[in-house]
């Protein structure tokens, strides 16, 4: 059982960087569907759970869940120590703290 389970984590893991390459491809052409890939990619992280890589939760706005590609749909400042993407889209901000370098 627990073989399978492992199985089945890795294939969904694999299936979830497709989607998002796939929303990363699409987005110029198509932004509707590259949301509807992180949408899915999503439903399919909570089934089979597991928990996004730190790259993957950064690239999609966590209240639209639209892919976000900066520049175009979101803008990155930085303030007092922090990273604060927004999302053009939905007008929703994330902060993320900055380590300092030592």
């Amino acid at each position: 059982m627990a073989r399978r389970n492992f199985d089945i984590k890795g294939i969904a893991k694999e299936r979830i960087m497709e989607l998002f390459k796939e929303a990363e491809k699409q987005f110029d052409k198509h932004s509707e569907r590259s949301k509807q890939y992180v949408k899915i990619s999503l439903r399919l992280a909570a089934k089979s759970g597991i928990r996004m890589p730190k790259e993957i939760r950064r690239s999609y706005c966590r209240n639209c869940k639209s892919y976000l590609v900066s520049g175009k749909n979101s803008k990155i400042r930085t303030r007092k120590g922090k990273l604060v993407v927004s999302c053009l889209v939905c007008g929703s901000h994330r902060r993320m703290i900055l380590k300092p370098k030592v």
